[in-house]
């Protein structure tokens, strides 16, 4: 069968640290739901879309569909209590034609082509491709308000998305992290702990995460 590409849209979280009643993937940014930005962008490079959401936001997710021109290639799928279940359930969503995945955060709105296609091309060189971005500032582990080291800076990254995946190595991590009862912050640290090989390319400092309140600020 043909090889397709697919995207999981990981939009499921909560915004607990946002602290606001409505999800930050759904506020509205230049009158269009935040998430929108990542998915016009990615979505058009893919055959497949799967955008994952709370139970909740189902129904209004799947009317605002219904305002691009991707929605033929969209299926709105209910996310789980994780972000490591949601995009599980995002990947079964995928046809078994799907053999490369990305999965990016919804609240990065500012993603560009030009990344995506980095991040593909690195499938090349191993399971799974990410993009980081050099530290500027010192890093110093503590436990509590005690220096326990200060780390070289030179060899450690910050990891953005949208990461790349072959999809039969991403399965088989969800799959095994599930039955060790493994939890991490990204789908690349899964690939890894399975011993497979992750690849990096350069990320874009503009491809922000809106973490917190003061983070819309950065939008404008």
């Amino acid at each position: 069968f043909q090889a397709l590409t697919g995207l999981i849209l990981a939009a499921a979280g909560s915004g607990a640290r946002f602290e606001s009643t409505v999800p930050k993937q759904f506020l509205q940014f230049q009158g269009k739901p935040i998430y929108f930005f990542a998915l016009e962008t990615i979505g058009e490079l893919c055959e497949e879309i799967a955008v994952v959401v709370p139970r909740e936001w189902l129904a209004r997710v799947r009317k605002e569909q219904s305002e691009l021109d991707l929605q033929d290639r969209v299926n709105v799928v209910r996310g789980g209590p994780s972000r490591q279940e949601s995009v599980a359930l995002g990947l079964m969503a995928l046809s078994p034609g799907v053999t490369r995945v990305l999965v990016h955060d919804a609240v990065r709105p500012f993603v560009t082509r030009s990344l995506v296609g980095r991040v593909l091309a690195g499938l090349q060189h191993g399971a799974a491709c990410v993009p980081v971005l050099p530290i500027a500032e010192t890093v110093k582990e503590v436990d509590g308000h005690r220096v326990l080291r200060t780390l070289n800076r030179s060899r450690l990254r910050l990891a953005q998305t949208p990461q790349a995946f072959d999809r039969e190595v991403l399965e088989r991590a969800l799959i095994r992290a599930a039955k060790e009862g493994i939890s991490a912050t990204d789908e690349a640290t899964l690939v890894e702990r399975a011993g497979e090989s992750v690849y990096t390319v350069d990320g874009e400092q503009e491809n922000i995460k809106i973490t917190w309140k003061q983070d819309m600020k950065r939008l404008s």
